[in-house]
């Protein structure tokens, strides 16, 4: 009667926990294939935080355009490059699209690959509404610089609401979104970047 019990209450918690990856699944699937939102970044310091703020496109597979309000850098990627422009520095980097964006948490968003090859995932409990699932990369020695990954999905909507990253000096930072659009049109040359004049360009 106890191991019966037991059992129950494993297969109860499991379900409990189980709508996380299917919420992961369906953000990955074709229907989400483009999407918009604003988004507030914290990266957490012992003393302050910094917080900045945004706006993300992204058209699947590999196509992006992350956009920091606060200081004017942008990265953008047209499947093929990838683009870090910084305004007041009047720099840009400019790096071919390879593997190693397809193991960072971007691919995650972009959709370049599929994360269950590269992470291992699994289900964490809801909280607030939000329903969670955790992301470790399974090549230790490979793992972008981050040692785990949170993604948080509201239950309501399915929506994208939370990411949270901890890297491998242990530092923390959080991304929330809002006004999340998915199916959104964007133009042919949303993804494309032409290098402003007098900005000096560094490749990789």
């Amino acid at each position: 009667m106890i191991k019966k019990l037991s059992l129950l209450l494993v297969i109860a918690v499991s379900s409990a926990y189980a709508d996380g990856i299917k919420a992961l699944d369906l953000f990955l699937q074709n229907k989400n294939s483009s999407i918009s939102a604003d988004f507030v970044q914290t990266v957490y310091g012992v003393n302050k935080n910094k917080i900045s703020q945004g706006r993300m496109e992204i058209s699947r597979p590999n196509k992006f355009r992350w956009i920091y309000l606060n200081d004017g850098q942008e990265i953008i990627s047209n499947s093929k490059m990838i683009y870090v422009y910084d305004k007041q520095l009047k720099q840009v980097t400019q790096k071919p699209l390879n593997g190693s964006l397809g193991k960072s948490p971007a691919s995650l968003l972009a959709g370049g690959s599929n994360i269950k090859q590269i992470y291992d995932i699994s289900n964490l409990p809801e909280s607030n509404g939000i329903e969670w699932v955790l992301l470790k990369s399974k090549n230790v020695e490979d793992n972008n610089g981050f040692k785990s990954i949170q993604m948080g999905f509201n239950k309501k909507t399915g929506e994208l609401s939370q990411m949270n990253f901890v890297d491998s000096f242990d530092n923390k930072s959080t991304i929330s979104f809002s006004n999340v659009k998915t199916g959104v049109k964007f133009s042919k040359d949303e993804f494309d970047f032409l290098v402003p004049k007098d900005v000096d360009v560094i490749k990789n």
